[in-house]
């Protein structure tokens, strides 16, 4: 056995080999170029290589007091003078894989499937003075539509909304966007005084929705909230009832009162009971027109949602939108920045197989 002395220095001159091979491999691909080829997404990891120099000196010291590597309740490897430092290469092979594959080395890229799934929908919300009736359990159609979209919107994942508000027109309020905060803001907002002609043109509604998609090939999606008044209903609503339908658009009717009805208020803002009256002075009845809207959903193939509950169960919609997402998704095959942790891991498993058989090997 040599001495002391001489363990240490050949064990340090092993451990600054390696690492000389390392930086070597580094520069090779790309490591300290300007823009780096190969770094490290855990670079901090790397501080633990230096480890190996304490922990070989410690190594060398205890072979040469015991001729055998024995740590604590560890059972003791025969080690021959000669042979030690193969087994101290593997022993630091073993760790520096280790800590390379956890500090996650990237290098160049690789292919990776993803799928995207491509949906707009468009919410279409009636806002004619007969949504501020309070028939819903007391709160007014208005307000239970606006809970709708606020749920709605916080179940959604990725789809592109719009929101379109109709009275006796309509009107784009968002295109189409991802940012639902802004959509949630915005439609907390909406009271009937934003649009100056009254009525229900739910046709309009249509027209205008269909002209907010995009040209992508995308899934394409509406739905109308309304209490059913159909004021504006004439032939021409049929022309557009046609396309949505040959178009594929899916469309959902979501009806929000009740078949008993309720008075209209002037003024839905404040508390007074004051209420909208025809020529004779008898107030106006707003009544669910569920006959008419099941008739609009008929015609252009779509479904029909009744509710005169204050929070409507939203999941009928919910559902139909994630068939949507999952016909209308589509595969792309990107490249991605490849980790390379899995060589070094198989580096490590290769250098502890060898660490055990090395002393099997010599007892032969």
């Amino acid at each position: 056995m040599t001495g002391l002395k001489s363990i240490y220095v050949k064990t340090i001159l092993l451990q600054l080999f390696l690492w000389v091979i390392m930086l070597c491999v580094f520069y090779f691909y790309g490591g300290f170029e300007t823009h780096p080829k190969t770094y490290f997404l855990n670079p901090g990891y790397l501080f633990l290589m230096g480890l190996t120099i304490p922990f070989s000196l410690l190594l060398g010291r205890n072979v040469h007091k015991t001729n055998t590597l024995s740590w604590g309740k560890i059972r003791s490897i025969p080690v021959r003078g000669s042979h030690m430092f193969i087994q101290l290469l593997f022993m630091s092979l073993l760790w520096y894989s280790m800590v390379i594959a956890a500090a996650m080395p990237i290098y160049g890229k690789e292919k990776a499937m993803s799928s995207k799934a491509n949906l707009e929908l468009i919410i279409c919300l009636d806002i004619s003075k007969s949504m501020n009736v309070r028939d819903m359990q007391g709160s007014s159609r208005l307000d239970v539509a606006k809970r709708v979209i606020s749920s709605l919107l916080s179940k959604s994942s990725g789809e592109q909304i719009g929101l379109c508000i109709f009275a006796g027109n309509a009107v784009r309020e968002i295109e189409l966007t991802r940012d639902y905060q802004l959509i949630r803001t915005v439609t907390s907002n909406i009271e009937s005084e934003l649009i100056e002609q009254q009525g229900t043109d739910i046709g309009a509604a249509f027209l205008q929705a269909r002209e907010m998609f995009s040209s992508a090939s995308s899934g394409k999606s509406i739905l109308l909230i309304t209490d059913g008044e159909n004021h504006e209903q004439d032939e021409q609503d049929n022309g557009i009832y046609t396309e949505l339908k040959k178009e594929e658009v899916y469309t959902c009717i979501l009806g929000l009162g009740s078949a008993k009805g309720g008075p209209i208020p002037t003024n839905p803002l404040t508390d007074d009971q004051i209420n909208l009256t025809d020529d004779n002075g008898t107030e106006w009845i707003s009544k669910l027109g569920e006959e008419s809207i099941k008739a609009i959903a008929d015609k252009i193939g779509g479904s029909v949602i009744i509710s005169n509950q204050s929070y409507p169960d939203i999941d009928p919609i919910l559902t139909q939108i994630n068939l949507m997402k999952r016909e209308k998704s589509r595969t792309l095959d990107t490249d991605v920045e490849a980790m390379r942790y899995k060589w070094f891991i198989y580096l490590g498993f290769i250098s502890f197989i060898m660490l055990m058989l090395i002393p099997v090997l010599w007892k032969k």
